[in-house]
């Protein structure tokens, strides 16, 4: 069988480059298409032709001549080709006896080479085993075996993307996109300065994110290019204004004005930037690995988290400090199966009070994995630190309910953490509670401006975790008659500080000399 590179994945993964002939085949698919084409049509575009311009070059390469095969005997002016010297194509100039009493009566055949006019020595007629004879296997050249362009693509395809996508945002004076979808420049139809002001006038009076149909009937483009190319423009053109935002999901495009987007929508709130600290995940043991994927923090990595339903009807999470503070929500494995995924920075969403019904703009950050917005929800229903959070699916999938369960309002012993002489200090108070918590993780904060400080003061010193872990767990033990403290507890107490996963901290707790681990999660110091 004649192995085709293009067969081969590790071509598309390590040598594959988009050469001229790619380039100008790119620009012709688009040029000749009728509305706007995905980068992932333009992957399997080039993926198919290039798997057909491979096997017509073997056809090509193969009608030349004889196959090579040193079982094979040739006379004087018989044209060969030669399959392990990439099909290089050879003329007999002569032939003579082999001398090697090893393989006993051969031939040895004197060949120059079409492309360099070199010569070499070959055998023919060998009757020996050799690593180049085909035992009379038939050059197969039909398709029956072979990977088809969408097989290749299900295998390599990111990785065909990422080369082709790197190919046309360098060559934007031919390729121009709007979000996911690509055209050439030269179908472009003119979009003014003068429509986009109109665009922001209409955003502004609607003081809502807005389809990008619900803009394009307010503006007027060429009517004698199709609507498919005339919405391109329009979104090509918004997506160059910092004016504009793109905030919809995958199947519809909305915009709303940047200066309108919280800022945290936009840019990650210094209490939710994790900046990710090395450590031996397997150096867990199983507790400390199921207590980790019980807590489901949004940057831990692998466990069960990741291998949740993708249609939960429900997640329940319990909020740390750094999203109370922030007025967020985790966007973990579980929670970002219920929230919409756009193309933008951030896509907006509508969020039900499950308690009072209201409804309020939240906006789901991606790449900080949160979604924003919730700070006045938890302020009016005074939630505090651990408190437990239904998310739920609505009807509409743009529409997600947020919910806690209530209880009795009573005054419970609670941890409460302040800044004494540049250290997270704790002690126990009687709060107000009107929720269901997890009381190992409930944690009062009533001077966030300090901790913030504190917060700021560790960043800049560059503590590590296990500073950390070192200086809070006796802060921690201390409060505890058995003087224990469960691991979530001293997850809660860091995130104070500083934005981690319980990865890092658990790892940290593990390497700490003399604190131990005294079962079902508890540890002593």
């Amino acid at each position: 069988m004649i192995q085709r590179r293009t067969q081969n994945p590790a071509f598309w993964r390590e040598e594959y480059k988009v050469d001229e002939s790619d380039h100008e085949f790119l620009y012709e698919t688009l040029a000749d298409a009728a509305e706007p084409q995905s980068l992932d049509s333009l992957v399997f575009s080039i993926v198919q032709r290039r798997s057909e311009l491979d096997e017509k070059r073997i056809r090509n390469e193969l009608s030349r001549g004889l196959i090579y095969d040193p079982a094979d005997s040739y006379n004087v002016g018989d044209k060969i080709v030669f399959l392990a010297l990439d099909f290089c194509l050879g003329k007999v100039l002569a032939t003579r006896a082999g001398e090697n009493p090893e393989h006993g009566d051969f031939s040895v055949i004197s060949v120059q080479f079409e492309d360099d006019q070199s010569e070499r020595m070959f055998a023919s007629g060998l009757h020996t085993a050799h690593r180049l004879n085909r035992e009379g296997d038939v050059i197969l050249i039909g398709d029956g075996e072979l990977m088809t362009a969408k097989d290749i693509c299900d295998e390599v395809g990111d990785a065909v993307a990422d080369t082709i996508f790197e190919h046309l945002r360098q060559n934007s004076d031919y390729f121009i996109n709007a979000g996911l979808l690509w055209l050439t420049t030269d179908q472009m139809v003119p979009v003014d300065v003068g429509l986009l002001n109109i665009t922001e006038a209409a955003l502004e009076m609607k003081g809502q994110p807005t389809s990008t149909a619900d803009l394009f009937d307010l503006v007027e483009l060429d009517p004698d290019v199709s609507e498919s190319v005339r919405v391109f423009s329009l979104e090509t053109a918004m997506h160059a204004d910092e004016r504009f935002v793109q905030v919809g999901n995958m199947e519809q495009h909305a915009w709303y004005l940047r200066r309108l987007v919280p800022d945290e929508a936009i840019a990650i709130p210094p209490a939710l930037i994790y900046e990710p600290v090395p450590y031996e995940h397997l150096g867990l043991d199983v507790e400390l690995l199921q207590t980790e994927w019980e807590i489901n923090d949004e940057w831990t990595q692998g466990g069960l988290a990741e291998n949740v339903p993708a249609q939960v009807p429900s997640v329940i999470i319990h909020l740390i400090y750094p999203h109370l503070s922030s007025g967020t929500l985790p966007l973990t494995e579980a929670t970002s199966s219920i929230f919409p995924r756009g193309t933008g920075v951030c896509t907006a969403v509508t969020l039900i009070d499950g308690r009072w019904g209201n409804r309020f703009r939240g906006w789901v950050m991606h790449e900080g994995r949160y979604v924003t917005g919730l700070g006045e929800w938890y302020a009016q229903h005074k939630l505090p630190v651990g408190a437990r959070i239904t998310i739920e699916r609505s009807n509409n999938p743009d529409e997600i309910i947020v919910d806690f369960r209530p209880q009795r309002m009573k005054r419970e012993w609670i941890r409460t953490a302040r800044v004494d002489d540049g250290r997270l200090v704790f002690q126990m108070m009687r709060q107000q509670i009107t929720c269901e918590y997890d009381d190992q993780i409930a944690l009062m904060v009533p001077d966030a401006e300090r901790v913030a400080a504190l917060a700021d003061a560790i960043y800049d010193d560059d503590r590590s975790v296990d500073e950390l872990v070192a200086q809070i767990i006796p802060e921690l033990v201390k409060l505890s008659p058995q003087s224990t403290t469960h691991v979530k507890s001293i997850y809660s107490a860091v995130n104070a500080v500083r934005r981690m996963p319980p990865g890092p901290i658990f790892a940290a707790l593990a390497r700490l000399p003399n604190a131990t681990d005294t079962g079902s999660g508890f540890w002593g110091f």
